[in-house]
């Protein structure tokens, strides 16, 4: 799932991420950059996120465990 993500994220920054890089602050991700990411996630992963765990998300890592968790059934942790 890390290696999808990424790949979203490099066509979405045309930047080179991996799981520790921090979207504000390395990839330079504002907040309509996240929103048009994540809505490309969640038709990538075929999950909805609800904004408190769009909240969550600040690093690639958070965003990769939160798809995760909602494809294991459950709700992601907040």
């Amino acid at each position: 799932m890390l290696p999808r993500t990424v790949a979203l994220i490099a066509k979405a920054c045309k930047k080179a991420a991996t799981g520790e890089s921090r979207f504000a602050e390395d990839l330079m991700f504002d907040s309509i950059d996240l929103v048009h990411l994540v809505a490309e996630m969640e038709e990538e992963f075929n999950v909805v996120l609800n904004e408190d765990q769009l909240r969550t998300l600040r690093t690639v890592d958070d965003a990769v465990r939160v798809v995760r968790s909602l494809k294991n059934g459950g709700a992601a942790d907040a």
